[in-house]
């Protein structure tokens, strides 16, 4: 089953205690395989607001509804770890697709969840499956924690993850109105429509989200698409596009290995020949 590949199945305690002990509203639930994140000992870094993030609850509640969103409101939390919950929403449903699990995100994620699936995913599945899209099947989204790995060199090491401040969800497939299930770890790559419909869809959601990262992206990532809305992104020139060889417009492209941004290094975007080693030509002696 669908769900099997992603949610375990634990079912979280009472958000309190979550948020006592650092976890998230699906911090039982990893993707199969990935180690278990890093616990900040202390404040790293502080979270800021994005446009929609900053709205009165009245106006996002607009937004919410019209997109069709069950949801309901959260009580705003920050730990001394430095993990924040600000302006958040419990979301159990768009419209007529369910999450398997209900979603802790900011009002601001949740919009723009909604926004993906109205506008993306929902005429993407009729169109490439002739059915209509049923399930989303939720990994994670709050979780008190750092990222996982240390991509760029360490760049991001010791940072808290945007999961850290409800402002992620990871995704690891989805299930259509037929029964058929569409999951990123079975159907990424490859031929046929399910693949496709993936990588549309995720190639889309460069151009709502601040961040997506996909199974191309790292091995943190082999099962799931990441998506988030980091304040640190809002720029369309600094939107990070997690999907190999196409990027959105003015998306950041994940894979330059770069150090500051806008700076050019040499080899980037050309294939390099790979030298084995014993391998270096020589002048043959003549006897």
């Amino acid at each position: 089953m669908l769900v099997a590949k992603i949610a375990t199945g634990c079912r979280p305690p009472l958000l309190p205690l979550l948020i006592l002990f650092g976890l998230g509203a699906a911090g039982c639930s990893t993707t199969d395989g990935r180690p278990t994140g890093e616990t900040p000992e202390k404040p790293i870094q502080k979270a800021r607001f994005t446009p929609a993030q900053s709205l009165p609850h009245t106006d996002a509640d607009t937004q919410l509804q019209a997109l069709g969103i069950q949801y309901k409101r959260v009580a705003d939390v920050e730990s001394e770890r430095g993990c924040s919950i600000e302006n958040a929403v419990e979301v159990s449903q768009i419209g007529n697709v369910r999450l398997t699990r209900p979603a802790l995100l900011t009002q601001d994620m949740a919009i723009r969840l909604g926004r993906w699936i109205k506008d993306v995913l929902e005429p993407e599945a009729k169109k490439n499956f002739g059915s209509q899209l049923a399930a989303i099947d939720v990994g994670g989204s709050y979780s008190c924690r750092n990222i996982y790995g240390k991509p760029f060199g360490g760049r991001f090491a010791g940072h808290l993850s945007e999961h850290a401040y409800a402002n992620a969800i990871d995704i690891g497939g989805f299930r259509l109105a037929d029964g058929r299930d569409v999951e990123y770890l079975k159907n990424w790559r490859g031929p046929g429509n399910s693949s496709y419909f993936l990588q549309t869809s995720s190639l889309a959601a460069c151009e709502i989200f601040n961040t997506t990262l996909t199974p191309d992206y790292d091995r943190f990532h082999y099962n799931h698409i990441h998506i988030d809305a980091s304040p640190k992104k809002e720029d369309d020139t600094a939107k990070f596009c997690g999907v190999k060889g196409r990027f959105a417009p003015g998306a950041v492209p994940a894979f330059a290995r770069y150090k500051q941004p806008g700076k050019k290094w040499k080899g980037v975007g050309k294939k390099q020949k790979l030298k084995k080693r014993g391998t270096s030509k020589k002048k043959k002696r003549v006897a």
